[in-house]
């Protein structure tokens, strides 16, 4: 866990991986920035976690531009988004940081395609294990940013299995 406090953006927030995720991180040293369509869905999310976990350090912002600006790291979770179009939004304020996003697939040529959309970010896709719920591979080009993500996600409770892509 980082002794300075990170801000972590996270698209995808209220179902599945995404609130594993937030439930997990509002725990540690993290502020966490919930991007959520459903409006209602991620304030109910953010009053349930400020009231359950003191010192929760959460907000719900609606604009996926401004909550990256902020950000360190960038979490994008949400099943079905078009990562062209987000790109498009959030490029300009994304360089240099860390992108992690779910993969569709296994595959090295899925990253490649992440990577063309952030080709100045450092890019981390997420594939959850078939083998295991905890378990999550974690792919990647760049050393550190693979360090840090597996720092986070160890600490939301998943195993994950690192792969360096070359």
């Amino acid at each position: 866990m980082p002794i300075t406090k990170q801000t972590v953006a996270i698209i995808g927030s209220s179902n599945g991986i995404g609130r594993s995720f937030v439930n997990a991180l509002c725990r540690d040293n993290y502020r966490l920035l919930l991007i959520e369509e459903n409006r209602e869905e991620a304030e109910r999310l953010s009053d349930e976690i400020s009231s359950s976990v003191e010192g929760a350090d959460i907000e719900f912002l609606e604009c996926s531009h401004q909550a990256s600006w902020e950000a360190d790291v960038i979490l994008i979770l949400k099943n079905g988004i078009d990562l062209k179009d987000l790109s498009e939004k959030i490029n300009e304020v994304s360089t240099q940081k860390i992108i992690v996003t779910l993969l569709k697939a296994e595959r090295a040529d899925d990253l490649e395609q992440v990577e063309s959309y952030f080709p100045n970010s450092r890019v981390v896709g997420l594939f959850p294990a078939k083998s295991s719920t905890n378990n999550v591979h974690l792919h990647s080009r760049q050393k550190k940013a693979l360090d840090t993500v597996r720092d986070m996600i160890s600490a939301s409770g998943f195993q994950p299995v690192l792969i360096e892509v070359k």
